[in-house]
C-alpha cells in the first residue's frame, strides 16, 4: 500500500532509521550526564533529585529524566549496551531495560528476539523480591474513595500488593463476566463491568452474616492455586525469586508461607523452564482437622480479640520450619490477626503464650508450640 505514492515500507524505514538516530543522539545525552556527579549537581542547584535537574534543564519530561539519570548511572558498568546504543543497533527504550542488568555483547543480541515489554518481564523475573520488598509493599496498601460535592460521583484509586491484587482482580473479572451474560452482550466496557460487579460483591457482604465462625459458607477465603517454582533460582535466593502462582504475579516467601499455610495448593518444579515434578493438589490443613480446630478454639484465641470475621486455622510452627497439622500446633485467628498481623506484617506467635491468650513477636522461637 502507499499513501502520497510513498510505500508503507519506505515510510517504516525511515521512521527506523530516525528512531537510531535518536539512539546516537540519546547515547550522546548519557555520555555528558555520566561525566558529572548528578546528585550533587542537582544538589549544588537547588533541585530536589537528579531526575528533578536533568527535567529541568533538558525539558524532558519526568519519565525522560528518570531513563536519562537511569543510564547515565549504570553506563559505566555497561559496555555492551554503551556501545549498541551508540551504534544505534538498540533503541534507547530498549538500552533502558538492558541497563538493568549485567549484560554481555552476546545477550544484547540475544535481546532482539524480545519486544520491549517482553523485555521487561524477562528483567522483572531476574529482580530479587525480599521479604523486605513484600513488607513494603503491603505496609504501603492503600484504598481512597472521595465523593464530589453532592456524592453524584465517587472517585476510587488504591494499591495493593501483588498477591493481594490478583486476588481482586480475579474476583471483579469473575463477576463482571457474570454481569455481562446476565446484561446480555458487549454493550458495556470491561471498566464499567468491574464498577458495577464491585458494587455487587459489597451489596453481597452488606446482606449475608459474616459472623461464621466454622467457615460453614466455604473456604474462608483460603486459595486454590498452582505455585510454579523454578529450581535452578529459587532454592540459591531462597525463594526471592522464580516463585509465581498460576495466571498471576510473582510472590516471594512471605506470600509462600501464607499460601501453604491455609490455602489449597499444587506445587509444580520446573528445570530449564520446563515442569519436572508436581505435588497433588490438596488442602494444607485438612477439612476435619480444620472443624475441630474451629469447634475447639470458638473463635479467635488472641489475646482480647473478639473478632468471629472470618476465622482461619493457623500454625503456629510454620510448616517450613517443621511444623505439623497436628491439633496442638493449629490455633484459630480472625482474618485480621492471620492476614494482616502475621502475613502480612511479619509477625510471629510467642510460643510461651497460653493457648487462648495468643500473643505476638518480631522474634522467631524455636521453642515448641502449648499443648491444649
Amino acid at each position: 500500500m502507499s499513501l502520497f505514492g510513498v510505500s508503507a515500507q519506505h515510510v517504516v524505514a525511515e521512521a527506523a532509521a530516525a528512531e537510531a538516530e535518536i539512539a546516537r543522539l540519546r547515547h550522546r545525552q548519557v555520555t555528558l550526564l555520566s561525566r558529572v556527579y548528578l546528585e550533587d549537581t542537582a544538589r549544588a542547584n537547588g533541585a530536589a533529585s537528579p531526575r528533578e535537574w536533568v527535567a529541568s534543564r533538558l525539558d524532558v519530561s519526568p519519565e525522560t529524566a528518570s531513563a536519562l539519570v537511569a543510564s547515565a548511572q549504570a553506563f559505566g558498568r555497561q559496555p555492551a549496551v554503551r556501545s549498541a546504543l551508540e551504534d544505534g543497533d538498540v533503541t534507547f527504550d530498549r538500552a533502558c531495560e538492558l541497563f538493568k542488568q549485567p549484560l554481555g555483547a552476546a545477550d544484547v543480541a540475544a535481546s532482539r528476539r524480545f519486544d520491549i515489554a517482553g523485555l521487561r518481564r524477562l528483567a522483572a523475573k531476574q529482580r530479587r523480591l525480599s521479604r523486605h520488598r513484600e513488607r513494603d509493599a503491603y505496609t504501603h496498601r492503600y484504598m481512597t474513595i472521595q465523593p464530589n460535592l453532592d456524592e453524584s460521583l465517587w472517585d476510587l484509586h488504591g494499591r495493593l500488593a501483588g498477591i493481594d491484587g490478583a486476588i481482586v482482580e480475579k474476583a471483579l473479572y469473575a463477576r463482571s463476566d457474570e454481569l455481562r451474560a446476565l446484561l446480555g452482550g458487549d454493550g458495556f466496557s470491561r471498566g464499567q463491568l468491574c464498577a458495577d460487579a464491585l458494587v455487587a460483591m459489597a451489596n453481597d457482604s452488606l446482606n449475608h452474616d459474616p459472623q461464621d465462625a466454622n467457615n460453614t459458607a466455604g473456604n474462608g477465603g483460603a486459595a486454590v492455586v498452582s505455585v510454579f517454582i523454578d529450581m535452578d533460582t529459587a532454592a540459591p535466593s531462597r525463594g526471592e525469586t522464580g516463585v509465581e502462582i498460576e495466571y498471576g504475579p510473582r510472590v516471594g516467601p512471605a506470600v509462600l508461607e501464607e499460601l501453604l499455610c491455609h490455602g489449597a495448593v499444587q506445587i509444580i518444579g520446573l528445570h530449564n523452564a520446563r515442569p519436572i515434578v508436581a505435588s497433588d493438589t490438596a488442602r494444607a490443613i485438612p477439612a476435619a482437622i480444620r472443624r475441630f480446630v474451629a469447634a475447639r478454639d470458638g473463635g479467635c484465641t488472641v489475646d482480647g480479640c473478639q473478632s468471629r470475621y472470618r476465622l482461619e486455622p493457623h500454625h503456629i510452627v510454620e510448616r517450613r520450619h517443621g511444623g505439623s497439622h497436628d491439633p496442638d500446633n493449629l490455633t484459630t485467628l480472625c482474618w485480621f490477626h492471620h492476614h494482616v498481623v502475621i502475613h502480612g506484617s511479619g509477625f510471629h506467635i510467642d510460643p510461651a503464650s497460653e493457648p487462648r491468650r495468643v500473643r505476638f513477636t518480631r522474634a522467631r522461637s524455636g521453642r515448641a508450640p502449648p499443648r491444649r
